[in-house]
């Protein structure tokens, strides 16, 4: 469904141009198409060389370039995915047998019990965030970083080309999503048609402008926004909270911002009670604000009386 190969051939042309920054630390982590590009045919090696396939994958990362080319990899390379996060962990089925735990930092193993519940002793699990080798769980924990130094190492082993190991692999014709409705099961059918009602939105951004995203809820729009940006060729980064994202507003400075419904409700709470402009937290750029299944018209009305246009299907 989220087919890696399609996110491969838009990044591959276009070489050394910038794409994406996070927030690492005090710092700006910069990543071009050629980063991505290469992070993706180290991800299917490692993925193939481990024999990582037609496993069941539950990823609880937060939604970020990083997580997402992972998890598609994933997806791609014929894995049973499922989607959550830690606020929602009770609805996952701990009945089902997880394989492969994808993770945003080992420190949630030994603070939250219920995580380290969901897998056993042959679990492979992956950060992605890197670490300090102080866990019991080391043994078990590999980083992106391992991840891309494994699969640059291991891509000799690997016959052929990767566009064709891709299309080998069997087509996953459904994954899943925990969040606070419960379990959610999309298709490709349902993947496809959120594409094309947002395709338009995304492609109306200039080259040249900076988007952010703070969609944090689990659902098929969340996969939708970084696969948009990429096989569109436009620049975006992700924030880990809103608080992050309010934060460095001023100095990310975009154009466009991708929220959540809970996310856009607190930011507008946040405007209500601090009597502030919309514009003075989200920056002074900001014009068009791009979300899924929002149903406060007067939040609505209220985002496009202050001169924003507001995507929402």
């Amino acid at each position: 469904m989220i087919n890696i190969q399609e996110i491969r051939e838009s990044v591959s042309t276009q070489g050394a141009k910038l794409i994406y920054q996070s927030l690492d630390g005090l710092n700006w982590k910069q990543v071009t198409f050629k980063d991505i590009s290469s992070n993706i045919d180290f991800i299917i090696s490692y993925i193939a060389s481990n024999k990582l396939m037609n496993k069941k994958v539950l990823s609880m990362a937060t939604n970020c370039l990083e997580s997402f080319v992972l998890e598609s990899s994933f997806c791609s390379m014929g894995n049973e995915m499922t989607f959550a996060n830690t606020r929602n962990i009770k609805n996952i089925n701990t009945n089902k047998s997880y394989e492969i735990v994808i993770i945003d930092d080992v420190e949630i193993l030994s603070t939250n019990n219920k995580v380290s519940e969901l897998f056993s002793s042959s679990t492979e699990i992956i950060s992605i965030n890197s670490f300090q080798n102080n866990s019991k769980y080391n043994n078990q924990v590999k980083s992106m970083k391992n991840i891309y130094k494994i699969g640059l190492l291991s891509r000799k082993n690997i016959e052929g080309d990767i566009s064709d190991l891709l299309k080998e692999q069997k087509q996953i014709e459904e994954v899943e999503f925990v969040n606070e409705e419960g379990l959610i099961k999309n298709n490709p059918k349902d993947f496809n048609s959120i594409l094309e009602k947002y395709k338009q939105s995304f492609m109306e951004i200039k080259d040249n402008e900076f988007s952010t995203s703070v969609y944090l809820k689990e659902d098929l729009f969340s996969k939708c926004i970084n696969y948009l940006f990429m096989t569109y060729s436009r620049k975006f980064t992700n924030s880990k909270s809103l608080t992050e994202f309010l934060d460095n507003a001023n100095e990310i400075m975009p154009k466009t911002l991708v929220i959540d419904n809970d996310n856009l409700d607190n930011l507008i709470k946040i405007v209500e009670d601090s009597n502030e402009k919309i514009s003075d937290l989200v920056g002074s750029k900001v014009l068009k604000i791009i979300t899924f299944n929002y149903s406060n018209l007067k939040n609505i009305k209220m985002l496009q009386e202050n001169g924003l246009e507001v995507v929402n299907f």
